[in-house]
Order: C-alpha cells, then sequence, then structure tokens
C-alpha cells in the first residue's frame, strides 16, 4: 500500500486529519454533557442539570435532519465540502459557548447568556455529526482491501478520548485555569479553523481525483458490488433487500453501543438510588474498558479484513446484548467479575461499533453506492442514536429490553446477509 509515495502522502493527511477529527468530536461531545455538569452545578449558582440537558436533547434531536443534509451534500457536492461546513458549524458552537459562560466562578446563571447556551447545544450536535459521517465516509472511499484497518486507526480518536475521562478533563480545568472552561473551547476553535483547510487543501474525496486508485493499487478493485454502475436513485435503494439487511445490521449496532454507552452512568445512579457510590465503584472498570477499546478498535478494523466484515460484527453483537443485560439486572456491589464484565463490554462496543458500522456500509454498497446509500442509512443511524435518550435515558428497564431486542435481531440478520453476500460472489463468478 505505501509503495506509492503519491497515495503514502495523502493517505497520510486523511489519517492524521481524521484521527484528529475523531479525537475534537469526542471532545467536544464530552464538554457538552459530561464537563457541563461537572463544572455548570446548580448548587453553586450556574443552571440547574434540567437547564443543562433540555438543550443536549433537542441539540441531539436537530442532529438527525443536519445528518441528511449532510448526507446529501456528500452525495451531490463531495464529501470534504460536507466536513467544511461541519467544522464551520463546530466552531461556531465553541464559540457559542464562550459566549455562554455561566460558570460559577464568574457569577453562574445570572452572568451567563442562556440562549448562546441552547444555540451551542444546536450547532455543536449538528456540526459533529456531520464531521463523524464525513470522515468515516472519507476513510471508506479511499481504502478497500485495507478499509477495515484505516477504519480502526482513524476512530481511535473516540476511545482515547474516552480514556482520558470527563473526571480528569474537570480536574484540570479546576485546578490549572481557575474553573474557566472558555480557553478549551477556544482551543477546539481554534484546531476546527486550522483543519478546514487542510481539509481543503490537503485531502480529496476519493483516489481517482488524484489519478491514483484504493489502496495504493496500480489496477482499479475488483469485488465491490455493481462498482462500475451508476449510483441507484434512493427510491431503488429502499426497494432492495440488501438496503434493510444493511440498515437492520447496522442499526443494531449503534442502537446497542449508543444504548449501553451513553446510558451506563445514568443507570449506575439510579441502581444506587439516585446516590453515586455504586457509579464511583464502577468508574475504574469503565475507565479501564475505554482504554483497552483503543487496541479493540484496529483489532476489529483487522478482523474486518480478515474474516470479512459481516462476521466480525458478532463478537460486538453479543457484547451489547451482554451489555443490556449486565445494566438491566445490575447488582448492588460491583464483583471483580461483574467489573470485569463491564470492562469487556465498554471495550467491545466502543471499539469495534464506530469501525464496523462504515466498513460494513462500504462493503454492501462499494464505493460508488456508498454515498447514495447514505442519504437514507445516516440519517436512520443518527435517530437510533438519540432513540435511547427518548426510552428514558438509563433509568428505565423497557430500554434495555428493546437493546436486548436489537442485538438479538442483529444476530439473526448475520446469516442472512453472509448467505446473501455468498449467492452474490458465486453468481459473479459463474
Amino acid at each position: 500500500m505505501f509503495t506509492n509515495r503519491k497515495f503514502t502522502f495523502y493517505a497520510v493527511c486523511l489519517g492524521l486529519t481524521a484521527l484528529l477529527y475523531t479525537f475534537l468530536t469526542a471532545a467536544i461531545q464530552a464538554g457538552q454533557t459530561q464537563l457541563a455538569l461537572r463544572l455548570i452545578a446548580g448548587g453553586t449558582g450556574g443552571w440547574s442539570r434540567r437547564a443543562l440537558t433540555l438543550p443536549v436533547a433537542a441539540g441531539y434531536a436537530l442532529a438527525v435532519p443536519a445528518s441528511f443534509l449532510c448526507a446529501r451534500t456528500m452525495a451531490r457536492s463531495g464529501i470534504r465540502q460536507a466536513l467544511i461546513i461541519g467544522s464551520a458549524l463546530a466552531a461556531a458552537g465553541c464559540a457559542a459557548m464562550m459566549a455562554a459562560n455561566g460558570l460559577p466562578v464568574f457569577g453562574g446563571a445570572e452572568s451567563g447568556l442562556y440562549g448562546m447556551y441552547v444555540l451551542a447545544q444546536a450547532l455543536l450536535s449538528c456540526g459533529c455529526v456531520c464531521m463523524c459521517a464525513a470522515v468515516l465516509s472519507l476513510t471508506a472511499m479511499w481504502f478497500v482491501r485495507f478499509r477495515g484497518r484505516a477504519l480502526g486507526l482513524v476512530t481511535l480518536g473516540w476511545p482515547l478520548c474516552a480514556a482520558l475521562g470527563a473526571d480528569w478533563a474537570a480536574g484540570l480545568i479546576a485546578d490549572r485555569l481557575g474553573g474557566d472552561w472558555r480557553p478549551m473551547w477556544a482551543a477546539f476553535a481554534l484546531a476546527l479553523a486550522l483543519l478546514m483547510p487542510a481539509a481543503r487543501f490537503l485531502l480529496r474525496d476519493a483516489p481517482e481525483d488524484t489519478g491514483l486508485y484504493p489502496d495504493g493499487a496500480d489496477t482499479p478493485p475488483d469485488g465491490e458490488p455493481d462498482e462500475q454502475q451508476p449510483p441507484p436513485s434512493l427510491g431503488k435503494l429502499l426497494c432492495s433487500w440488501r438496503f434493510w439487511l444493511a440498515l437492520g445490521l447496522t442499526g443494531a449496532l449503534t442502537l446497542t453501543a449508543a444504548g449501553c454507552l451513553g446510558t451506563a452512568e445514568a443507570r449506575l445512579v439510579a441502581k444506587a438510588a439516585g446516590g453515586t457510590t455504586l457509579l464511583d465503584r464502577a468508574a475504574t472498570w469503565l475507565a479501564l474498558g475505554a482504554i483497552f477499546a483503543i487496541p479493540a478498535s484496529y483489532l476489529f478494523g483487522w478482523l474486518c479484513d480478515r474474516l470479512g466484515e459481516v462476521w466480525a460484527c458478532l463478537p460486538v453483537l453479543l457484547a451489547g446484548l451482554g451489555g443490556a443485560c449486565l445494566l438491566s439486572a445490575f447488582p448492588k456491589e460491583v464483583s471483580p467479575l461483574t467489573g470485569l464484565l463491564l470492562c469487556l463490554v465498554t471495550a467491545c462496543l466502543m471499539g469495534g461499533a464506530s469501525t464496523l458500522v462504515p466498513a460494513l456500509m462500504g462493503r454492501l454498497f462499494g464505493r460508488q453506492q456508498l454515498l447514495a446509500a447514505g442519504e437514507a442509512l445516516i440519517p436512520a443511524l443518527a435517530l437510533l442514536c438519540v432513540l435511547p435518550a427518548l426510552l428514558g435515558g438509563g433509568e428505565r428497564t423497557r430500554l434495555y429490553i428493546v437493546l436486548m431486542a436489537a442485538a438479538v435481531a442483529g444476530i439473526l440478520l448475520l446469516p442472512l446477509l453472509a448467505l446473501s453476500l455468498a449467492k452474490e460472489k458465486k453468481e459473479k463468478t459463474e
């Protein structure tokens, strides 16, 4: 792959830029929720917990139509265009967070601009979903044989950020910055402002735009479905079995990962009857799982390239099923066995889902159909990310029943999709 110097240049630029984007999006999303709850406390004059979380939920809801516009932009105007637009939205959101203030050290809610905080949450949520969709699509367009490993590397930003932890970041802001988080948001905005020209001038939407082929090969790739045919219309895709199988499997991965990881903290607090003792005891295992998710991200990418994207989903779906069962009936004490299970579930879901979903989409639709399929798949997956919050967060058992059902459905779809791909491959060889 790296024997072609020109391809190596573009691949390295893509890898480093995408890695920075995934890290920044993870840091921004943590700042929206976890840091806000830790630094802006209602008891010290800041906005209440409800006032902090409602705009976040509204921002996540707005991210669904934003994801559709992003996917449409990628299909019509190019992936880089969507990436730059998402970066601009997120940078504006960072500036709005600085203007909103509301920090207790500066007078709390009375000195803050709540309207700016609401606007910031909307801009940040929409910008993050656009950046995530764009960098993953860009990576999938540049690699075929090494797609899984490439995605495993660029998605390292999410577990890297999670491994640092919100508590560490909140402590750093409190100790080194005097409780003022505005320098952090200014740094995020500056980083995004620098990444926008990098995306414009150092990246390309596809290797063919530079006279190259995916993976640095000398010939066009084979083995992708309908690679030489023009992209189908959205209506035609919606009428195909491949699309609905892909939606079922990627949806199961997305829903179980978002549900288990996004609601674990709330679930543990609820199980402790509103206290934080249980969460404090489980925090070490959750942090250890985030650390293990760093090598797991690349490992699942390697499994994609070696075993195939479909069967590489099996351990992640099993982890999602186990995680939903564990959180649903979490014991009152965190034993070593319970902690180890929580750690493994966190590592598999955090390291696997973000790598497998774009890899699976690239395998099923090929590079020529990927962006067209994304117009329907990306908004649907964004909606599934919001669904756990709509079902009551981590405080209600019914959410985990839905997550268990989603994981089981995904496991049942695996052999159907594998048979479909095997049949297609046999027909092509004949």
